[in-house]
């Protein structure tokens, strides 16, 4: 009984480590991506869809 016990608690403990990989991969990648975004709304306003200020 215990050894299967044992089994379910390693198979969920590594289900639960492969999804927390991934949100964190994920986390890592949106974090890359939007930095460019960033300083690109200070250079190219048509890019971000920002409406520049009147002249």
């Amino acid at each position: 009984m215990f050894a299967r016990s044992w089994e379910a608690i390693k198979a969920t403990l590594a289900v639960a480590a492969l999804i927390a990989a991934a949100l964190i991969s994920a986390d890592k990648l949106d974090r890359q991506k939007a930095s460019p975004a960033r300083d690109a709304a200070l250079v190219e306003p048509i890019v971000t869809g920002a409406i520049p200020p009147a002249r």
